[in-house]
């Protein structure tokens, strides 16, 4: 019966449609889901602003790991990779800062983010999507020293043990009041993400 197939349909346009609405009203987000079902967790989709933050296109992100281990480099602290894999691997809620690299043409450029990692469960209570969160802090940071590789290192590891004073309000940003979404347009581009997302779950989960 086509009432019964839309049933099924719905309840997952719609909660996908409130991650996407959630983390598209954020100041500056750009973000990825994640596939938390298989191993690896591949990236089913990531937003234009996370493609403008990596330097790497959609086509390029697609598919490969939620770790982000293409965007690794010699500064990017172990210790910190190290909590990312618990964090996926235990299904954990968590906030931090890490040191990645843009593609950048022929180079790659270091950047400081502030990283939120948060599992979504279905409706029976199932962690289905790993959703990442990223926010450009590097301007609230020291400058990273990249011409020397020493003095590099040195300098990250100071600038690992600090807390920066402009944490608290970062992380207030992400629980800040949602705007309502009445756009029409808005609204139609918003479902086809949803089909676009759903297509790429399902995908890689069969």
């Amino acid at each position: 019966m086509p009432g019964g197939r839309r049933g099924l349909v719905a309840p997952q346009n719609t909660f996908l449609e409130n991650i996407i609405r959630r983390s598209n009203s954020q100041p500056d987000s750009s973000f990825l889901l994640a596939n938390a079902q298989i191993v690896d967790f591949p990236i089913v989709y990531c937003n234009e602003a996370f493609c403008k933050i990596s330097g790497y296109n959609r086509a390029e992100v697609m598919q490969k790991s939620c770790r982000c281990g293409f965007m690794f480099g010699e500064l990017t602290d172990k210790e910190t990779i190290n909590r990312v894999d618990h964090v996926l691997e235990h299904q954990l809620h968590d906030q931090f800062e890490i040191l990645l690299y843009k593609k950048n043409k022929n180079k790659e450029t270091p950047l400081w983010l502030l990283l939120q990692i948060s599992p979504i469960k279905n409706e029976r209570d199932l962690v289905v999507l790993f959703l990442l969160t990223f926010r450009d802090i590097t301007a609230l940071k020291q400058p990273i020293e990249t011409d020397d590789t020493k003095g590099g290192l040195s300098k990250f590891a100071k600038l690992a043990r600090s807390v920066t004073r402009s944490r608290s309000v970062l992380v207030s940003q992400f629980s800040s009041h949602l705007p309502n979404l009445k756009d029409t347009t808005k609204q139609s581009h918003l479902a086809q993400v949803c089909v676009y997302v759903l297509y790429n779950f399902f995908l890689i989960t069969f």
